[in-house]
């Protein structure tokens, strides 16, 4: 058990270190849903659940934080349905926790890698004692419990915003129907570049232990990206009228090259770029990098080298040892910025005529 005066994460005033009663550094947990209207995935009357994320209170965020807890393929339902029993859960899975792709598995063993590992609360050094897979039957269990207490649909029909063909909505009445039902506070909602509504995240705070799922909902930390007014909520089902959307919906833009964008990693207002191990030099020849899609959201960063991660130092590096799954960046097309677990600033070493290094911090873009 945890002591009841236990502070919220992210509020406390000194640092609580390898606590199993105080999430840390990952203290704002995202539950997050999506609308996957073409091709349609799960119910036409509701959000499909796509994670359960800590983020660290600046908005940065860990992943894939222990490779030793890695669950592998095919081994979910013997720990739900077989160890633990539960069929009620794993049913709800396969109703509710839908992959784009049909691969629902693939999506539950990304989210638990990818996020579950990095919850410190739900470490098995965290039980007592500890029963094999615990950890991971409750990332599930918890994930689940907490996306059925926020039907977003049911939210937004309340408000008499339901999916049609041709009408829209405002930024504004979005929301308001969301926040009138989430404490009044803000929740943050994305559209795709068709202006279409696709994705929902609330924002909280934990007290206590995971377990305890004591979550406390808190505002975005991010704006909505949506446009003030002709917002899109479509029907699932529904089918272009002219086939598929266009790949490059502004036909002013030339498209980007079959794989993703491609071109050189600079630093602004800095001479020189990075070569193809990752590293940057202030003289010689720049390396070609592409930016594509990953499977489950982000970007993979590649090189002649090979895909780009990290390395023991923490440092950037590209070569075949690294797994794409793994290292997902992020890559905002307009500015063409790159970031890692939430953060845009980047540090290097530039040597000074004296060869003293002096460390800076700078965005990269490609």
């Amino acid at each position: 058990s945890c002591p009841i005066d236990i502070p919220l994460t992210c509020t406390n005033s000194t640092p609580i270190h390898n606590s199993c009663c105080f999430e840390s550094p990952g203290g704002i947990f995202l539950q997050t849903q999506f609308w996957d209207y073409y091709p349609p995935i799960g119910d036409n009357d509701s959000f499909t659940l796509h994670g359960l994320w800590p983020d660290n209170c600046d908005g940065s965020y860990e992943q894939f934080c222990d490779d030793e807890l890695n669950l592998k393929p095919h081994e979910i339902k013997s720990i739900v349905v077989d160890q633990f029993k539960d069929n009620e859960l794993y049913s709800k899975m396969i109703h509710n926790w839908k992959n784009f792709n049909g691969d629902d598995e693939n999506l539950w063993i990304h989210e638990f890698n990818k996020h579950g590992t990095c919850i410190k609360t739900l470490r098995p050094t965290c039980y007592y004692p500890y029963v094999k897979n615990q950890n991971i039957y409750d990332f599930y269990k918890i994930s689940m419990n907490i996306y059925e207490k926020l039907p977003t649909f049911k939210f937004l029909e309340q408000a008499g915003i339901t999916p049609s063909e041709t009408k829209t909505y405002t930024k504004q009445e979005i929301s308001d129907a969301l926040s009138s039902q989430f404490e009044g506070l803000q929740v943050y909602f994305k559209c795709n570049r068709y202006q279409v509504l696709q994705e929902i995240w609330y924002y909280h705070y934990l007290k206590g232990s995971i377990k305890q799922e004591d979550f406390v909902p808190i505002p975005s930390l991010l704006n909505s990206n949506c446009p003030q007014e002709g917002i899109k909520f479509l029907p699932k089902g529904w089918t272009p009228p002219n086939g598929p959307p266009s790949p490059n919906p502004n036909p002013g833009r030339p498209k980007p090259p079959i794989g993703g964008d491609r071109g050189y990693l600079k630093l602004p207002n800095h001479a020189g770029c990075i070569i193809s191990n990752g590293q940057w030099y202030q003289y010689g020849t720049c390396a070609t990098f592409t930016v594509s899609k990953s499977q489950f959201g982000g970007y993979n960063l590649k090189s002649s080298k090979g895909y780009c991660g990290f390395d023991k130092q923490g440092q950037l590096s590209c070569g075949s040892f690294y797994q794409p799954a793994k290292y997902q960046f992020a890559y905002d097309k307009e500015s063409g910025e790159i970031s890692y677990g939430g953060l845009s600033k980047w540090c290097f070493n530039k040597e000074n005529s004296h060869g003293h290094g002096k460390f800076q911090q700078i965005p990269i873009k490609l």
